[in-house]
Order: C-alpha cells, then sequence, then structure tokens
C-alpha cells in the first residue's frame, strides 16, 4: 500500500456565462435520454469567474453558464449534452470511463487512467483530477460554469484552456425539494431529487439523489444488448452558521455504476493503413477491390483483419463475443470553512477523494476471441486550498496557497486468446503514479477611473510526479522501469516548475457595455506516457529498449504553456431585453501535449501548435414567455511536426476543432387553461473535425446538424410539471469518439451517438 500525503486542493471555477449560449443550444451528443432545453432564467446570471460573485456580463471572460431550469432540460444525467449549449465546447465520453472536455480545440485525449486534462473540471471549488470520476455529478445542481481560455492563475496549472464547474444546490433555510421521474427510450427509469431541511436558525441540510436505469440501445447478435445503465448518486450536505462571521459546510457525495454493460461501446468498420498515405487508417470500402492484402489474413472487401465482416448495415447492430463490464465507485467529501474579517474573507477548501474502477471491452468488436482490453485503477486525491480575499476603495484583491496529492495505481490487461498477433497472448502492465502539487496565487483588480480597470494576476505551480511501471507477458517480467534500463531509472521521477499570469484592461463606458482585452498563459505539467508493444517496433515514435527486449516504457513528456491574447465585448441591449458577447483570440501554444496511437501503444509528444478564432453569441426576450438564442464559433488550428505511422512529418490540425459552429435555440411559453404551456427547440450544426491528432482519413467526422424538442405543460404555479421530448429528432447516425486502429486490428473503435430517442417526465416541487 504506498503511503500517500495529503495537501490541499480547491479550485473554486471561474464561472462563466455569456447571456446567450449560456441556456440555450443545441444537444449534438445524445448519449443518453436527455431533454432539450427549456427557457433559460431570466436576467443575468452571477458567476464566479475571477473567485466573487460578479454578473456574467461584467467580466472580460468569455464564459457560459446554465442555470437550474436549463440543465433539467437537457438531463442532469448526461454530460455530453453540454456541448450542444456551450461555443466552442466538445465533450467525448466514448464510455463513462472517461470524460474529455474539449474546448476551442484543447484537451487531451489520451484513454489511459492516470492523465489529468488540460481543460480543469471542478465540483463545488474543488478540482476533480480523475477523468473517470466526473461522470454522474450533474444531479440537483445550481448551475454549470464553462470558462473558455486559459485560466491558469485563479485555478492551477491545468486550466490550459479553461474550467467546466459544477456548483451544486445549497442546503437553504426553509423546507423545499423536488422530485423527477423520467422513463423513455430503452425502457428507461430514471429519478433525480432535492430535499431542503433547517436543523434550527443556524443548521441547514440537503440530501440528493439520482438513478438512472435502463435497457442497452445496441443489439448484440451474440448476448443482451450493450449501452444499459444501472447507476446511482447520493449528495449529502450540511452548513452551519458557527459564528456570525464563521461558517461550514461539509458535503459527502457517492457516484456508482454497478455492472454496466457499457464500456467500448463500439461500431466496428474495417479500416486499413493505407500505404499511399503514411500507413493512415481508412475504411476498407474506400479501396477498390477490397483491403490491399498484405497486413491481412482476410480476403473479401470490408474484412477486418482476421476476416471478420459485419454486413448488418446499423452502427447499433453488433456481434460481441465478449460482453463488456463497467464498475465504479467513487467517494468525494470536501469542507469549505469561511472566516469574515470585515476588511477581508478567509475560505479554506479541504477535500478527500477515493475512486475505483473496472473496465474491460471486446476491443476488436467481433464474434472472434481476438483481442480484449482491461483496466483497473484504485485512486485517492486529498488537497487544501487557503484563500484570503478583500476590498478597499477601487481595489479588489484575492491571494491564496493550494496543496494537492493524487496516488493512483493502474493496471492495464491485454488479452488475446486466439493468439491473432503471436507474440501478445496476455500482457498486464502498469503500476503507480504519485503526484504532489503546489501553488501559490495572487490576483488584483484596481479601477483606474469610474470607467477603465487594471486585472492582473500571477500563479507560480511546482509538480513532482513519480511513477513505478512494469510490464508481465504471459506472466513472466519483461519490463521493470526501475531495474530494466541502466541510467534510465532516474526518469522516473519529474519535476516541473510552472508560472500562470493574466493581464487585463477592461473599458465600461456606461452600465451595458464592457470592452475588454487580455493576455492569459496557462500551463500543464508534464507526466508519463503508457506504452506497451509486445513487439519490437519500429515506429520513429518509440524509443528501443535494447536488442531483443520487447519494447514496453513509460515515456516521460514535458509541460504545455498556452498563451492567449484575447479581445471581447459584451452588450446589454434593448432595455435590458438582449445580449450580445462577442470575441476574437490568438493561441500560442507551446509544448502542446500531443495524442497519438501506435498499435497497443498510447504515445505524448510536445509540440508547438497555433490556433486563432472568434466567438459571437446573441440572446433576446423580444416579448414576454418569448426567448431567441443563436451562438456562431470560427476555429483555425495548426499543430507542428507530427510524426505519423511511416515516419513522415508533417503539420496537422487540433483534434475536436470544427472550423465553423451555428447553434440556435427557442422557447415560448404562453397560458394555457389552468396552467403554462411550453414549447421548445434547440439546434447546432458543425463542419467536420478529426478525432485524433494524426488527422487519419477514418478520424475525420463529416459536417452534421442536430436538433431536439421539448413540451411542458406546469400548473399549480410550477409545483407539478409534466414533459415530453424527442432528442436528435432526425435520427441523424453521427460519431462522438474514434480510434484508429487499422494497423493492429483492421478496424477502428467508433462510437455513435445515440439514435432518436423520447421520453416523458413528472416533476412535483414544494
Amino acid at each position: 500500500m504506498a503511503k500517500i500525503r495529503a495537501f490541499s486542493g480547491h479550485v473554486a471555477l471561474a464561472a462563466l456565462t455569456v447571456g446567450l449560449a449560456a441556456q440555450a443550444h443545441g444537444q449534438t451528443a445524445a448519449q443518453a435520454s436527455a431533454q432539450p432545453v427549456a427557457a433559460p432564467e431570466a436576467g443575468e446570471i452571477v458567476v464566479t469567474a475571477q473567485k466573487r460573485e460578479q454578473s456574467v456580463q461584467k467580466i472580460g471572460i468569455a464564459v457560459t453558464a446554465l442555470g437550474k431550469d436549463a440543465i433539467a432540460a437537457i438531463g442532469r444525467q448526461d454530460v455530453t449534452a453540454l456541448a450542444g449549449q456551450v461555443p466552442n465546447l466538445e465533450v467525448n465520453q466514448y464510455s463513462p470511463t472517461i470524460t474529455v472536455f474539449n474546448i476551442r480545440g484543447v484537451s487531451q485525449n489520451d484513454f489511459t487512467d492516470a492523465q489529468e486534462a488540460p481543460i480543469a473540471f471542478y465540483d463545488d471549488e474543488v478540482y476533480i483530477g480523475s477523468l473517470g470520476a466526473i461522470t454522474g455529478m450533474n444531479f440537483d445542481l445550481d448551475r454549470v460554469e464553462v470558462l473558455r481560455g486559459p485560466q491558469g492563475t485563479l485555478f492551477g496549472r491545468n486550466a490550459t484552456g479553461g474550467l467546466v464547474q459544477f456548483v451544486s444546490a445549497k442546503p437553504t433555510a426553509r423546507h423545499e425539494g423536488f422530485v423527477t421521474l423520467t422513463t423513455g427510450s430503452y425502457g428507461q427509469v430514471a429519478t433525480e431529487g432535492g430535499f431542503s431541511e433547517p436543523l434550527g436558525d443556524h443548521v441547514r441540510t440537503r440530501f440528493s439523489f439520482t438513478t438512472n436505469n435502463s435497457g442497452g440501445y445496441i443489439t448484440n447478435t451474440l448476448g443482451p444488448k450493450l449501452g444499459n445503465a444501472k447507476s446511482y448518486g447520493l449528495r449529502g450536505q450540511i452548513a452551519a452558521d458557527l459564528s456570525p462571521a464563521d461558517k461550514l459546510v461539509v458535503k459527502v457525495q457517492t457516484l456508482r455504476n454497478d455492472h454496466e454493460r457499457n464500456a467500448g461501446l463500439y461500431s466496428w468498420a474495417a479500416t486499413y493503413p493505407d500505404p499511399a498515405n503514411h500507413l493512415l487508417g481508412d475504411f476498407a470500402r474506400n479501396v477498390p477491390g477490397g483491403n490491399p492484402g498484405a497486413p491481412y489474413t482476410g480476403a473479401g472487401q470490408g474484412a477486418d483483419a482476421n476476416g471478420y465482416t459485419n454486413t448488418s448495415g446499423s452502427p447499433f447492430v453488433q456481434s460481441f463475443d465478449r460482453m463488456p463490464v463497467f464498475n465504479r465507485t467513487f467517494w468525494d467529501i470536501s469542507a469549505r470553512y469561511t472566516h469574515d474579517f470585515g476588511w477581508g474573507e478567509l475560505a479554506s477548501i479541504s477535500d478527500y477523494q477515493h475512486l475505483t474502477k473496472d473496465y474491460g471491452e471486446d476491443s476488436d468488436m467481433s464474434p472472434n476471441a481476438v483481442f480484449h482490453y482491461d483496466t483497473h485503477q484504485r485512486m485517492v486525491q486529498m488537497s487544501q486550498e487557503l484563500r484570503l480575499s478583500g476590498k478597499a476603495d477601487q481595489l479588489n484583491w484575492v491571494a491564496g496557497l493550494y496543496a494537492m496529492n493524487i496516488h493512483t495505481a493502474n493496471q492495464y490487461q491485454v488479452l488475446s486468446p486466439a493468439n491473432a498477433y503471436p507474440g501478445i497472448g496476455t500482457l498486464n502492465y502498469g503500476g503507480t503514479q504519485n503526484t504532489d502539487s503546489l501553488a501559490a496565487f495572487a490576483q488584483a483588480e484596481y479601477a483606474v477611473t469610474s470607467q477603465v480597470s487594471l486585472i492582473g494576476g500571477l500563479r507560480y505551480s511546482h509538480d513532482r510526479k513519480h511513477i513505478e511501471f512494469q510490464d508481465y507477458s504471459n506472466g513472466t517480467l519483461v519490463f521493470d522501469w526501475a531495474t530494466t534500463i541502466p541510467g534510465v531509472a532516474p526518469l522516473r521521477f519529474a519535476t516541473f516548475n510552472n508560472w500562470s499570469g493574466k493581464a487585463e484592461v477592461d473599458y465600461k463606458p456606461d452600465a451595458n457595455t464592457l470592452i475588454y482585452a487580455s493576455v492569459n498563459r496557462g500551463t500543464k505539467a508534464g507526466g508519463f506516457g503508457t506504452v506497451s508493444s509486445p513487439v519490437p517496433y519500429t515506429d520513429s515514435l518509440a524509443v528501443s529498449t535494447s536488442a531483443g527486449n520487447p519494447l514496453v516504457q513509460a515515456i516521460p513528456f514535458g509541460q504545455e504553456v498556452l498563451t492567449n491574447w484575447e479581445g471581447g465585448f459584451k452588450l446589454t441591449l434593448f432595455n435590458r431585453t438582449s445580449h450580445l458577447n462577442g470575441s476574437v483570440f490568438y493561441y500560442n501554444y507551446a509544448g502542446y501535449q500531443a495524442f497519438q496511437n501506435v498499435g497497443v501503444n498510447q504515445y505524448i509528444t510536445n509540440h508547438q501548435a497555433y490556433n486563432h478564432g472568434a466567438e459571437l453569441a446573441f440572446d433576446t426576450r423580444p416579448i414576454k414567455g418569448l426567448y431567441l438564442g443563436a451562438f456562431v464559433t470560427a476555429l483555425s488550428s495548426k499543430v507542428k511536426g507530427i510524426t505519423l505511422p511511416d515516419g513522415f512529418v508533417t503539420d496537422r490540425v487540433l483534434p475536436q476543432a470544427p472550423k465553423f459552429a451555428l447553434g440556435w435555440n427557442a422557447h415560448y411559453q404562453v397560458p394555457v387553461g389552468p396552467g403554462v404551456l411550453g414549447l421548445g427547440t434547440d439546434w447546432k450544426h458543425e463542419s467536420g473535425s478529426y478525432f485524433e491528432t494524426n488527422n487519419a482519413p477514418d478520424d475525420f467526422e463529416a459536417a452534421r446538424t442536430i436538433g431536439n424538442v421539448r413540451v411542458t405543460y406546469a400548473v399549480l404555479d410550477g409545483k407539478v410539471e409534466l414533459a415530453g421530448f424527442v432528442n436528435n429528432v432526425t435520427d441523424k447516425w453521427y460519431r462522438v469518439y474514434n480510434l484508429d486502429l487499422s494497423g493492429l486490428l483492421g478496424a477502428s473503435n467508433q462510437t455513435y451517438a445515440r439514435p432518436r430517442t423520447w421520453g416523458a417526465s413528472v416533476t412535483v416541487r414544494y
């Protein structure tokens, strides 16, 4: 049992919000029975993007905030639905094991469990380091905040591209609560509820829950359907006024996925490494006469490397010989204590997290026992943040200290029962990784005049990482990071000293106008990639251990630094009924941590990258009961010096960075009989983009337009609400994930969003 050091943790996300897209847009990743968007809350949402409460229209940051009504409307149990609500946000979740947020093309697509992301995720001001812990937290929320652009000054080393924060509904001083029951496609029955109860004048409690049970949506000809859900989440909070100046909130939260068949929800497709295109994967059907033949045992058009062909014609009819399995248990205990000195406030945020996860998939997606992949993770994270803030005349300031420790034990297994690939058999590899992080930060805003403000900030972070890594082939130890290669063992330890900064000028000519210009520097520490190849590999990315030895090692990669030059405006128009917000930005992305998959190896290498774009969002309430919103985005990116599978070096574009996207939504409420009828629809169109840095042909997903509709009827002043919804109205087939395995399996792991789904719900409030 490894020793765990405790430090700190916090991350009060900076919230965000663009009056528009915030609450409205189209749901693109319809991977659960979510509901399209309801009318956004009236007025301007208050967020905490600068560690204090401010109107979203008053801060010089590109932000989007979704209030509780909008969250309920898109479906609380589907975090991927956020992608349809926020400009330049993509959410990659090919199963609950990993959730990857991508903001303006910035993300980390490595699916190994030890990696952290450059888009930081926070839950009630607490940083969640594990990508496998995010799914299922979005229940009984007060709001969701999405902050675009590097925010390392106030929020740490892993906020390179931005932040996403969930803010839970808090205990209240009055008795109140709600319960929602939802039923829909594939036999889904889901519940959600939240109840606040005061325990006297100075103590308040809130209990929240969610459950989700449904059948699978992918027919498996060899067994039960895949993609089912069997999960629940519980949250308990107690808030106490210890004195007029001292307040304490303690939260305990747990999430559980119980033997779900939703690991590796892939749809089979035959691909091949095209010799004419640097061995990048392409669909077999694109070659006259079928596969090229040389790397394959299968002959016939559309066959994979083992001769299998899926003739169903549907991504939702597959033949898996191995039933996928996903189990996860996550615990989080946090305490937030504040003391008001009168001249300022001290905040202390302490947190403890524990995650256990078991995951197994049929990677070859066929009836043949060819290639199975399993992961097991045991993770403990502890963090502590101390923050002091205050205001004096024209000055707002905040300063703090942060400390964190993450200890994760990760084991991976590759099983090839049929020995389809000589030398594989059974591979077991993995080990432990320990991360210690310390930071100090400060930021100040000074009002030079009533119209001009200056903002400056700085953060220093120190990270130390330590990895232990071993590989066993058919039960025999073939590699130990500490001993196998003389002179290399010290590379198990890596230290990173990073600094983040912010400089901004805000100009407010009147109460309804904000114009801003800023420079922000964000950083992400380096780390270790996981590489396990059963045979000597000649790829130019690989580093051979020694003659005759298998190539099995964890390769260190360096830190990345993103400098963002950004300018924008926020306008409140037409007697405060409308908002028009826009921004332009330019990213100088030094050391971008590019993920590439070759065979069974996952590589992360550092590269120079560039990215620039623009965002424009508008929302209005022209008449009583009517809400209209729209947003448009543009992106252009380049990653320098990517080495392709045949060794050719070239430039590529960032993954999941569509050049163009347009979202729009409308919602109308009108009194009908004893209640209020609500009609809503939301849509999003985005251009094509790639899923991986290599930009292989089989990684390209074409342009698409996705829409949803929703009808509600509320009576008794909103205490009872009935709702019906249809998601993916046009039943569009589109992928949300792809991994090019053409060189290994002659196929690609591709995951499709759910087809058209429907549902109905009833909500009772008191």
